[in-house]
């Protein structure tokens, strides 16, 4: 089984940004789901000269999946609620290979 790597990307959430259907999401994957993962906040990035700045992208959140292959990971994300706001938003999505 191989681990895969959500990362939900769009603009910051408001504060008062609804998490509805992620619950039922996250039960509905079961033994797919390896981590339901956490949202991102105050980031900042360390550039190659040294510098810090606070110009990141635009992730808010991750979670870690399991499935056979790139196919089964895009039939368990279809109907993800993050998704469902707007065309905005996406789902990266990268192959965690094991060591």
């Amino acid at each position: 089984m191989k681990r895969f790597l959500l990362l939900y990307n769009g603009p910051p959430p408001s504060p008062q940004a609804s998490h509805e259907g992620w619950p039922e999401w996250f039960d509905k994957l079961g033994d797919a789901l390896v981590d339901l993962g956490s949202p991102m906040v105050n980031g900042f990035a360390l550039h190659g000269d040294g510098s810090v700045s606070d110009n990141t992208t635009g992730l808010d959140g991750f979670s870690i999946v399991q499935a056979e292959d790139r196919d089964r990971v895009l039939d368990l994300i279809a109907d993800h609620p993050f998704v469902q706001v707007g065309s905005e938003y996406s789902i990266e999505v990268f192959e965690v290979p094991r060591r």
